[in-house]
């Protein structure tokens, strides 16, 4: 019994150790890599103030829900976006691709938009991450890019 004694001792050392080490950051979509962000968004001839989010769904997809301020209304949808996992490469970038949708309110009417979206997250440390994204309308509407500075949680 007591040649048995070290099973229980090297699991609790690897308990603890995995416990008190530090996770690795996640480059790409999943859970825990999640931030909110102020941005600007530009398109159309002119500049709004918003809040872009990401909040990772699975290995690779992000919902990535938004809410702009334009004149005369409000804007608000999300998106579902694929993030490339590029571990390996040595800049801290995460491109995404995905489609959503978004609701425009103004003067008492919504409208309802569909639109796809390519841009990038570039992660400057464990508690920031700048997005860059470009969003194109299905209807007549204007395609619109937007920057944002992002706090991860």
């Amino acid at each position: 019994m007591k040649k048995l004694l070290f099973i229980p001792a090297i699991l609790f050392a690897a308990i603890v150790s995995a416990i008190t080490q530090s996770p690795q950051t996640a480059l790409a979509g999943g859970i825990g890599n999640n931030y909110v962000a102020p941005s600007v968004t530009f398109g159309g001839g002119s500049s709004v103030f918003g809040i872009d989010g990401k909040i990772g769904v699975a290995d690779n997809f992000a919902l990535r829900p938004f809410v702009t301020f334009p004149s005369g209304g409000t804007e608000y949808g999300a998106s579902l976006t694929y993030d490339w996992n590029l571990l390996q490469s040595a800049l801290p970038i995460t491109p995404f691709v995905g489609l959503g949708v978004e609701f425009q309110t103004a003067n008492n009417t919504t409208t309802t938009n569909g639109f796809a979206q390519v841009g990038a997250d570039f992660t400057i440390s464990d508690y920031v991450s700048l997005l860059g994204a470009v969003a194109i309308p299905f209807n007549n509407g204007n395609t619109s890019v937007t920057l944002g500075a992002g706090f991860r949680f």
